[in-house]
C-alpha cells in the first residue's frame, strides 16, 4: 500500500511520522472546501496547496460525523477547555474561542478552481478510513481511500475551527442534522473504517 501524502510547501513528501512540526497555519495550505454535491449526497473536500496541487475527497455523511469526531476531540483537549471544572465553562470558552479563529479565517476569497496538479488523481476517491491524533496541541489527521494514496494534514486549532465551519455549512445544505446525529459516536476508537 502505498504512503499517503503530506502536504508541504515545493515538491517535498514526507511519512505521516515526520509530519509532526507541518501545521497548515504555515501556509502550506492555501484553502480547503467543503462543497455539497446533491447528485452524489455527499460533500467533496478540495485543498489548494500553496505550491498550486489540488487534492479532493469525497466525504459522505457518516464519515463527516466521524470526521467532526476528531475536530471536536482537538478542540477539546485545549488546555484552556480541559482545565474548567463543569461542562457549560468548557462549552463557553470553547466558543469564545471558536469565534475568536473565526474573525481571523477568511471566507470571502472565491476558491481557486485551477490546479497544477491533482495528486490523488482524476477521479475523486472516497475517503474510507481515518486516522487521527493531538500532539503538541496539532491535529494530525490521515485521510484515505480504500486503496490508493490519501492525504495527511498537520492543522492548528484555529484551522479546526475554520474546517469545522465549512463542514457545518455543507451539511446544512444537505440537511444532514449531523448534531443529532453526533450523539451517537461516543466510544469509536481512533482508526475509524
Amino acid at each position: 500500500m502505498p504512503q499517503p501524502l503530506v502536504i508541504l510547501r515545493g515538491d517535498k513528501r514526507i511519512s505521516y511520522s515526520q509530519a509532526v512540526d507541518v501545521a497548515m497555519s504555515e501556509n502550506a495550505i492555501s484553502q480547503m472546501q467543503m462543497l455539497y454535491v446533491p447528485e452524489e449526497d455527499r460533500i467533496l473536500f478540495r485543498v489548494n496547496s500553496a505550491d498550486n496541487k489540488q487534492f479532493r475527497l469525497w466525504l459522505t455523511r457518516r464519515y463527516t460525523l466521524l470526521f467532526l469526531k476528531a475536530l471536536n476531540g482537538h478542540m477539546a483537549s485545549d488546555p484552556d477547555v480541559s482545565i474548567q471544572a463543569t461542562p457549560e465553562a468548557k462549552a463557553a470558552i470553547q466558543s469564545f474561542k471558536q469565534e475568536q479563529a473565526m474573525e481571523g479565517a477568511n471566507f470571502q476569497d472565491q476558491f481557486n478552481e485551477e490546479a497544477a496538479e491533482l495528486p490523488l488523481g482524476d477521479d475523486v476517491p472516497l475517503a474510507y478510513r481515518l486516522n487521527y491524533r493531538i500532539e503538541a496541541e496539532i491535529l494530525h489527521l490521515g485521510i484515505e481511500p480504500k486503496t490508493g494514496q490519501g492525504i495527511n494534514l498537520a492543522i492548528n486549532r484555529d484551522i479546526n475551527a475554520s474546517l469545522c465551519q465549512l463542514i457545518k455549512t455543507a451539511a446544512q445544505k444537505a440537511e444532514w442534522r449531523l448534531a443529532e446525529a453526533a450523539d451517537g459516536l461516543e466510544g469509536h476508537s481512533r482508526v475509524i473504517n
